[in-house]
């Protein structure tokens, strides 16, 4: 063969072999650099979940209302397994904060769109609610020598928002960090768990009337529990409760 047909019959056979392939096959992927984000709730380390208390279980014995309005979490990033430093004055690591509030409602029919459950199984959802607006997040680098930051440290996060039943439920806490290297912002992302509960329940899931209070330098109280979501194995299931004794009916919505 003429040598100079060789690349003319080469890009003829690979069009023909681009053309025979499906198209469900044409995937791109990406591949660049990326930063690790790794997160540990404080709060309840026996179920790896943070807590939030907003105070609607009543009067306890010692004549106040427990009332825990920050989560806590320790956080570290690492650029290629790398800690990041950088100096103060110049943006380091920055981490943004999203919060989803999980809810339960029930299905119904949708008379517009004729939508209907797929069967009498299909009787309840899962509603995601953006409250990233009820919600502060604070971050507190280590810093290893003066004026130097460290990309390890703690995650402060803070409920602002309305101390009421509607807002007892299980919570996605989505964190985000970058850097910017040049022209180029580097991203990383982790997700926790966030459980907001009126009260805190002992092991028989009857409200706990007796926490544990150290008293902080401002005169107000800091409050522990032993076990704030009691029996139950999960936020979900310990924030339905909660809301069904405080009498939030279920929404309806349809699919």
């Amino acid at each position: 063969m003429n040598r100079k047909m060789v690349p003319i019959v080469a890009a003829f056979l690979i069009l023909a072999m681009l053309g025979t392939t499906p198209v469900t096959y044409a995937v791109t992927y990406t591949i660049g650099p990326k930063l690790e984000v790794v997160t540990i709730p404080q709060d309840d380390q026996k179920r790896e979940k943070g807590i939030i208390i907003l105070g609607l279980g009543g009067v306890t014995q010692q004549g106040d209302t427990a009332v825990d309005l920050m989560s806590q979490h320790k956080i570290v990033v690492t650029y290629n397994g790398a800690i990041l430093t950088w100096s103060l004055g110049y943006t380091g690591v920055t981490v943004l904060c999203n919060v989803l509030e999980k809810d339960k409602v029930r299905l119904v029919d949708d008379p517009k769109t004729t939508t209907v459950p797929q069967g009498t199984w299909e009787n309840a959802k899962t509603k995601l609610v953006d409250v990233s607006a009820n919600f502060v997040c604070k971050v507190r680098w280590k810093s290893p020598a003066a004026g130097t930051l460290e990309s390890v440290g703690v995650l402060d996060v803070y409920y602002k928002g309305t101390a009421a039943a509607a807002y007892i439920a299980d919570h996605i806490l989505v964190v985000q960090a970058f850097i910017t290297l040049g022209r180029t912002i580097v991203w990383g992302v982790e997700i926790q768990d966030i459980c907001v509960l009126g009260w805190a329940m002992d092991s028989a899931g009857a409200k706990a009337l007796n926490p544990t209070r150290l008293t902080k330098p401002d005169g107000t109280f800091h409050w522990i529990w032993a076990d704030p979501l009691g029996p139950y194995a999960g936020c979900e299931d310990a924030a339905l409760v909660q809301r069904d004794t405080l009498g939030v009916l279920w929404e309806q919505q349809a699919e």
